[in-house]
């Protein structure tokens, strides 16, 4: 026998509320939606966000860490100067992105692609 009340089923709709430091735990936000919200500093924990869809988000300065990113489709996406390490990269594709600038291993991508296209044709 458990002292915890069985989970609740209620469907909230909040609007012009500020909830600013509250908790959320052992919450179901399944097909929630969130629009015209801050989350400023908010921490996202031991959560399942699987098939989650970011629109016109700004995730500027986020920090991801230990976080299954697997089969994710980034479209259309600013992602000047972002950093990424100790990442498994195995079978990514970057298709149709300007790569001014990136490095891998601090080698300019694009000198690695010039290389590849001098000694192996642009097949």
């Amino acid at each position: 026998m458990t002292d915890e009340p069985e989970a609740g089923r209620d469907r909230l709709e909040i609007d012009n509320m500020y909830l600013c430091g509250s908790r959320f735990t052992r919450v179901s936000l399944k097909d929630a939606f969130f629009g015209d919200t801050h989350l400023i500093g908010a921490e996202v924990n031991d959560v399942n966000a699987s098939e989650m869809t970011f629109e016109n988000v700004n995730l500027s300065e986020t920090r991801f860490h230990n976080v299954n990113m697997s089969e994710v489709k980034i479209e259309n996406a600013n992602l000047a100067e972002m950093t990424l390490t100790n990442v498994n990269l195995a079978g990514a594709r970057i298709d149709n992105a300007n790569i001014d600038g990136f490095t891998i291993y601090g080698v300019p991508v694009s000198d690695m692609l010039a290389l590849w296209k001098e000694h192996h044709g642009t097949a």
